[in-house]
């Protein structure tokens, strides 16, 4: 800290304006950093988009429909061997009905998260690692890994998941986190 200056004047007085500046955009800061922060908040809780009453739902330009959620008790290893998961849980599978739009470019195809939800609020993620050993197709809406042909826009994508034995599960939902990270489609059961 320097004495005087050639005026007279001392440290507070030679910026005693910067200072007076320094708290508005100290404020203006502040709100961004809080801003940001809501906006994360909002996206880590997302909004649910319900179906029609007919099941089915339009989102991200798919139009889509829970065609099966139920066990899955004829899972396969590779050799067409019988998959066994442990007593303790279970294997469900998730089939959507999905249309889209029949001239979208490879690399315009929308990608999909699948999870389900169970009555207590737990959700389970699409491959789980307990299937890794089994012959299951990717559950993301891409119609290439679909068991239908897609040529006229219609297809259908299969999701596989695990939960511990008896659990009951309540919805199933499709996120497109890269079209809109603040919803999802929720298929109540």
């Amino acid at each position: 800290m320097r004495g005087p200056d050639s005026l007279g004047r001392g440290w507070w007085r030679r910026n005693g304006w910067g200072l007076v500046a320094l708290l508005p955009a100290l404020a203006l800061m502040l709100g961004a950093a809080g801003y940001s922060d809501l906006e994360f908040w909002q996206r880590g809780r997302p909004e649910a988009v319900l179906p029609a009453a007919d099941g089915t739902a339009d989102f991200a330009g798919l139009r889509m429909r829970v065609a099966e959620l139920a066990p899955a008790t004829d899972l396969k290893r590779s050799g067409d061997r019988p998959f066994v998961l442990p007593d303790n849980m279970t294997a469900w599978r998730v089939v959507l009905d999905v249309e889209g739009p029949t001239d979208l470019e490879p690399d315009q195809v929308i990608y999909c998260a699948i999870s389900i939800e169970d009555t207590a609020g737990n959700r389970y993620n699409d491959e789980p690692r307990e299937l890794s050993s089994a012959r299951t197709p990717l559950g993301n809406c891409n119609p290439e890994n679909s068991p239908v042909p897609a040529g006229s826009g219609r297809y259908q994508t299969v999701a596989h998941f695990v939960t511990p034995r008896g659990v009951e599960i309540a919805a199933v939902r499709v996120f497109f986190g890269g079209v809109d990270q603040t919803r999802y489609v929720r298929f109540d059961r």
